[in-house]
Formats: C-alpha cells, structure tokens, sequence
C-alpha cells in the first residue's frame, strides 16, 4: 500500500495538456463571444435611452436610435430594423437579431438577442 502512494505525486505532463487545452478552449470562446454581449449590451441602453425621451413617433425613434448606434459603433443591427409594436401600457420597441461567429473550420455560433423597451 505505502509503495503504490509513493508513484502517484501529482499530474502527469498529459494531464496538464489535457486541462490546460480545455481552458485556452473556453478563453478562446469567451474572446470570440464576449464582444457580441457587449455590442448587446450597447444596444440595451441605447434603447433604454430613446425610451426616455417620451416619443412615439416611428421616424423619430429611428432618428434617436440612429444616432445613439452611431455614437456606441453598433454594426450588428441598423436602426430601421427596430419595429415599434403595441404593448400592454403604450408602445413598445423591440429589436431581434441574429449574429454568427465563426469559431474555427467549419464551425460556428449563433447568437440570439432580443430586447424590448416600453416608450413613455
């Protein structure tokens, strides 16, 4: 018993590579994916910030958004693909999007946002 406990000190060098592929798997992943969320996330606010401005008029959302995208570099989406829509309370504004990002070869991720804001 005491002999076998003294071969077992530790990984061994495939053990290391073993886990060390599998972080630099998902550090890879998370620079490939993170500035998408955060492209989405300037999207949010900048919708959140059209929202307080108090209008309802389709082409003057546009315009605000417009501008907000531009101020923020939002390539993803274009300020005319927001619909306004009716919701409980007033006026909604909503946008849906897809952005694929290739990952390596032949495979890729598909990213789904959606977001709605109320108009005030």
């Amino acid at each position: 018993m005491m002999l076998n406990r003294n071969y077992q000190n530790g990984m061994t060098a495939a053990g290391w590579l073993i886990i060390m592929a599998i972080v630099l798997f998902f550090i890879y992943l998370a620079i490939k994916l993170v500035p998408a969320y955060m492209e989405f996330g300037s999207i949010k606010s900048s919708m959140a910030s059209v929202a307080e401005q108090k209008v309802t008029e389709k082409r003057e959302v546009i315009r605000l958004l417009e501008g907000r995208f531009n101020v923020n570099s939002v390539t993803s989406i274009k300020a005319k693909d927001a619909k306004i829509k009716e919701a409980t309370g007033g006026k909604a504004l909503e946008v849906k999007y897809e952005k694929k990002i290739e990952l390596f070869g032949n495979v890729s991720a598909l990213l789904d946002f959606q977001h709605e804001v109320l108009l005030q």
